[in-house]
C-alpha cells in the first residue's frame, strides 16, 4: 500500500514539474516573441546606438544638506548599469542633458500616542526634473512637480530618527532614479534613429 502511494506521490511531483517547467518555458518564449527587452541587463548589441547622458547635480532648495549630491551619485549609479546609455561629465559632449531641484521637503505626523507625539513621520519631497536632447535643444520628458512619501519611524534617541530619516530620503532618491533610468530608456528606443533600426 505504501509503495502504491509513494509511486502516486512521485507521479503527481512529476507532473507538477512538468507543468511548471512549461509554463516557465512559455511565458519566456512568449517574452521574448512580443520584443520584451529588460533594461537592467547590459547587452552588447550593434542593433542600437548608444546616447551620452549628462547628468548635472541638482539645486537643492531643502535644508537637507548634501542631498543633492546623494541624489547626483544614486543617478550615476543606476545609469552605469545599462549599455544603452553612457554618463559623461560634459555637456557639450551629451547627446541627452538631465537637470533637476529638489524643491521641497514636508514632515508631517502619521501617527500619533495617547500624548499627540508622532511615532511615525512620513517624508513628502518633492522634485524638478527636465531630459533634453542636446544636439536638438528640445525638451524629451518634464515633470514639474514631483511628489513621492516615504514613512520612517521615530526613536527616543534622536540618532537613531535621524538615521531613520536618511534611510528613507535614499530611498526615495534610489526610486526616483529607478524610474528616471527606466523613462530614458523607453524614450531612446522610441527616438526616430532607433525606431528605424527595429
Amino acid at each position: 500500500m505504501n509503495n502504491i502511494s509513494t509511486r502516486i506521490d512521485r507521479r503527481v511531483k512529476s507532473s507538477h514539474f512538468l507543468i511548471s517547467s512549461f509554463l516557465l518555458f512559455f511565458i519566456l518564449v512568449s517574452l521574448y516573441s512580443c520584443g520584451y527587452t529588460n533594461p537592467y541587463v547590459q547587452k552588447d548589441s550593434q542593433e542600437n546606438s548608444t546616447k551620452t547622458l549628462f547628468i548635472s547635480t541638482w539645486q537643492n532648495r531643502t535644508n537637507e544638506l548634501g542631498l543633492e549630491s546623494l541624489y547626483f551619485r544614486l543617478l550615476n549609479a543606476w545609469f552605469k548599469k545599462s549599455s544603452r546609455i553612457a554618463v559623461v561629465f560634459g555637456d557639450d559632449q551629451s547627446d541627452l542633458k538631465l537637470t533637476g531641484e529638489i524643491s521641497s521637503i514636508d514632515l508631517p505626523g502619521l501617527f500619533y500616542d495617547s500624548f499627540d507625539e508622532a511615532l511615525e513621520i512620513k517624508i513628502k519631497l518633492t522634485v524638478s526634473f527636465t531630459l533634453y536632447d542636446n544636439r536638438n535643444k528640445t525638451i524629451l520628458w518634464q515633470e514639474k512637480k514631483f511628489t513621492i512619501y516615504e514613512p520612517f519611524l521615530l526613536d527616543p534617541i534622536g540618532e537613531k530618527t535621524q538615521y531613520n530619516k536618511q534611510r528613507a530620503l535614499l530611498r526615495i532618491g534610489d526610486e526616483i532614479s529607478e524610474l528616471i533610468y527606466l523613462k530614458a530608456h523607453e524614450i531612446i528606443n522610441n527616438m526616430p534613429e532607433n525606431k528605424q533600426k527595429q
